[in-house]
């Protein structure tokens, strides 16, 4: 579905704004959502997960969706550019998840990895006090990131190959690359 009929079919008319808008970068087109306070939104336009991240959205916030740009928006952009031009390492920009507790603990644990490492689903289960055998639900959280690459999410990767990501193993692959270049 395209993204001007996902966004008429979540919009809430007498909701908050959102602003929407889309960006093209080196590892493929991006499309961002955030209010005036949080970004809630960046995802690839051929993710698997692009409807339901807005599903979400328009469900938590009962909001209604613009195709425009904001200060938060602004300052995605700027970092994302820095980001893939080598110059930045940790986002800054506000945001805000929605999910379970599991999947809240997983992306903060996300956002402690230093840039340029990678980590197994296995190790970041017990780096939160779980067994191992909790790998498959931290692959699962990761999946269901609605702000991949500022909750590094292609920094996780299965034991002994790069293993699985919402919009494709070339594009996780290349920002790890990308990263480990800038080390």
């Amino acid at each position: 579905m395209s993204l001007s009929k996902i966004l008429t079919k979540y919009s809430n008319n007498s909701g908050a704004l959102v602003y929407v808008n889309t960006y093209d970068f080196p590892v493929g087109k991006t499309i961002a959502a955030a209010d005036d306070e949080f970004l809630y939104i960046i995802t690839f336009e051929d993710s698997k997960n692009l409807e339901k991240h807005f599903e979400t959205l328009s469900k938590e916030l009962s909001c209604k969706f613009i195709e425009s740009e904001n200060k938060v928006l602004q300052k995605l952009k700027t970092e994302l550019s820095d980001y893939f031009d080598c110059k930045l390492k940790k986002f800054t920009v506000p945001i805000k998840t929605f999910g379970s507790d599991f999947q809240k603990d997983v992306w903060n644990k996300l956002l402690e990895l230093p840039y340029g490492s990678t980590q197994t689903y296995g190790d970041l289960a017990k780096a939160m006090g779980r067994p191992a055998s909790h790998s498959r639900a931290v692959g699962a959280a990761c999946g269901a990131n609605s702000l991949p690459i500022v909750v590094p999410c292609h920094r996780i990767v299965a034991s002994g190959s790069k293993g699985g990501y919402s919009s494709g193993v070339d594009r996780k692959s290349k920002l790890i690359e990308l990263e480990k270049s800038f080390r």
